[in-house]
């Protein structure tokens, strides 16, 4: 990883998805779920990319504890401006077409007032050619959150970088 990463967790997530047999440069869904990292899925969300937003097809068990409810079945980011869910859009379709990575590091608000830091990994995921485009998103606390504290708002995307994983890098900063 270009970046110093936070937890050994998302290390080692990348490295995981980067054995699995490739379709392009991405590995399948399939495969993905074949091989599931079974320690990490709890942390794990997929997303397809439909004309409607980021369709959630998948949220670890770990993230509907953290966040208290489960997003399956529904948009990611339903209950953001405009802007916001286009901007997630946007990195979520650079991911997906070049194809690229984005290593991020943000924090969000507890229901009880207190900032958390997590550490995420966004990366493709090939599919089927009439399927829509999916990519994958890890993430990890930094710290320990009382499990009494589910996350009520992100404070701050923070830190993000594009991942080159053999076709370069987006130009422009992501959204």
């Amino acid at each position: 990883m270009p970046v110093a990463s936070q937890t050994l967790a998302c290390v080692e997530f990348l490295d995981h998805w980067r054995r699995l047999p490739r379709h392009g440069l991405a590995p399948h869904t399939r495969t993905f779920l074949d091989h599931a990292p079974f320690v990490m899925m709890p942390y794990v969300f997929i997303h397809e990319l439909t004309p409607g937003g980021l369709l959630t097809r998948y949220m670890g068990t770990g993230l509907v504890q953290r966040w208290q409810h489960d997003l399956t079945d529904t948009n990611f980011g339903a209950h953001l401006d405009q802007a916001a869910r286009d901007g997630l859009m946007r990195t979520s379709r650079a991911v997906a077409d070049r194809p690229c990575g984005l290593w991020q590091l943000g924090q969000f608000t507890t229901i009880a007032g207190r900032t958390m830091s997590f550490e995420a990994l966004l990366l493709p995921l090939a599919v089927d050619p009439d399927k829509p485009a999916r990519v994958v998103t890890f993430s990890q606390l930094i710290g320990d959150v009382p499990d009494n504290e589910p996350v009520s708002r992100f404070a701050s995307a923070g830190q993000r970088h594009w991942l080159d994983i053999g076709a370069g890098v987006p130009d422009r900063s992501p959204d």
